[in-house]
């Protein structure tokens, strides 16, 4: 019996070693590998194609709006269901990093990572702005006189009223508050008065305060830094909860290729005329487009340049979040894919989970370029064309306003109205940019997201070779040290 034991045990040993030589051998095969190691994004990209074809089918039905509401129900749910886990994701592990992260490591990141989006929304505005003078897009403008929800210009919060909100927003008053609202500048007519004037409202927004959110994660990060041991039970459940949420966050995302699907299909179904819409906002969509291809090659010259790496390589480590911004059109909804990737292709996961989130909230250079590009439009449409002096205005106004972008729908287009307010510009053609919004949006938000991920692995980068250069620096100093104490 003690002999046939291990003959047993041998041949199941042999049966599940060639098995998994089998499954090593079909793992040969290029394509079946590539299929294996792909098909989340295969059958991603095959669920935005099947959206378009789903929302310009629908568009023959006899009850379109009730069609509308049914189709763009998986949609939102699968926007709910992300949105459900991204908030107390981002805010976990912020704390973590933020108390375990060394004060000199922590600024040194956090300075280049601010550095990066100051340059990127600097240099994005001037380039929106430098591509409308040239194209001249509302000068080219065919579009007769299509009007898409029309502002009142006279109610539009002011510049001084965006950047007062960024001020409340950063610090809120309820911690429970910032989770679900956030504050906001509306302006009312008051009719009572002989002529009607103007009245300030400061209400809130049903939308997530994520810049009072990061701010109040560094804060307590921090504390629980300086607690020392005593704040040991506080990040055991915070890091609990990174870990839970997690967990959740992969079980949603297995949704992602229905999700988008549908809510392709639920953007495209409103838009009456894309032909007509695109040939009379042709050049101006040429502008943004340019502009946000420019950006894109930039950030592969820059990622270039920092690591001497084919920044082709890591661009499939940013498919993932590729698409569902694409689809969701929200950033802060895409960190979660952000993290896998950057996991992925091996960043530092104390850097990925510090700067994500604030590249993601901060850096706005897609929608600099659009907001840019859409005021200088704005502008040449409604005075025959933008002055030197104006351009240069738009320019410093945008620069500025995509720190406080506020992550409600539209919102670059109430950015635009704004800063042309505070030029005195008629904003009454601003409504047709609403047109063209749905994709413009998309195409803004995409082009923010692979910026993000090549800076967080830039500075991953500048990070780790840090290291190694100090490393190299006080290990002489080590090998003397023990020279002397032999001697």
């Amino acid at each position: 019996m003690q002999q046939q034991t291990p003959s047993v045990l041998t041949k199941d040993s042999d049966i599940e070693v060639s098995s998994q030589e089998d499954d090593r051998k079909k793992l040969r095969n290029p394509c079946v590998r590539f299929l294996c190691d792909n098909l989340f994004m295969l059958l991603t990209l095959v669920g935005v194609a099947v959206g378009f074809g789903v929302g310009f089918g629908a568009k023959r039905l006899p009850d379109l709006s009730i069609a509308e509401t049914w189709i763009k129900m998986p949609g939102d749910l699968y926007i709910r269901l992300l949105q459900l886990a991204i908030l107390p994701l981002i805010s976990s592990n912020l704390i973590i990093v933020i108390a375990k992260l060394e004060p000199k490591e922590q600024g040194r990141s956090g300075l280049l990572c601010l550095l990066f989006i100051l340059g990127y929304n600097i240099i994005s505005s001037a380039l929106g702005t430098a591509l409308a003078v040239l194209i001249n897009p509302g000068g080219r403008y065919n579009g007769g006189n299509t009007t898409v929800n029309q502002e009142d210009s006279g109610l539009q919060p002011t510049t001084s009223d965006i950047f007062a909100n960024l001020f409340y927003n950063l610090i809120p008053e309820n911690i429970v508050q910032m989770t679900i609202f956030q504050v906001a500048t509306e302006y009312t007519l008051d009719n009572s008065t002989d002529p009607p004037s103007k009245v300030r409202n400061q209400v809130l927004h049903h939308t997530t305060d994520m810049i009072g959110v990061l701010f109040v994660s560094i804060v307590f990060g921090l504390a629980a830094r300086v607690a020392g041991d005593r704040s040991k039970p506080f990040l055991d459940f915070f890091s609990s909860v990174a870990d839970v949420v997690l967990v959740l966050i992969r079980w949603f995302l297995v949704l992602t290729p229905i999700g988008v699907c549908f809510m392709i299909a639920g953007a495209i179904m409103p838009v009456d005329d894309i032909q007509g819409t695109f040939a009379g906002l042709g050049f101006f969509i040429l502008c943004v487009v340019v502009g946000c291809v420019i950006n894109s090659i930039v950030t592969f010259l820059l990622f270039l340049v920092f690591t001497r790496r084919n920044p082709f390589k890591f661009f499939r480590y940013c498919v993932k979040a590729w698409i569902v911004a694409f689809a969701t059109t929200s950033p802060i909804v895409s960190i979660p894919e952000m993290y896998q990737g950057c996991d992925d292709y091996g960043v530092d996961k104390d850097i990925s989970r510090f700067t994500c989130p604030l590249v993601t909230t901060l850096k706005a250079d897609g929608p600099a370029i659009f907001i840019s590009s859409a005021a200088m439009f704005v502008t040449q449409f409604t005075l025959g064309s933008a002055p030197a002096g104006t351009a240069v205005v738009i320019w410093l106004l945008t620069s500025a306003s995509v720190f406080a972008i506020p992550h409600i729908p539209s919102a670059s287009i109430v950015i635009t109205i704004t800063i042309l307010s505070s030029l005195g510009v008629s904003t009454q053609a601003a409504s047709l940019l609403y047109a063209v919004d749905w994709f413009l949006d998309r195409l803004r938000c995409v082009t923010a997201i692979i910026s993000n991920m090549y800076t967080v692995a830039i500075i991953d980068h500048h990070q780790k070779n840090r290291k190694k250069k100090l490393a190299s620096e006080t290990a002489p100093s080590i090998h003397s040290f023990q020279y002397i104490n032999d001697i």
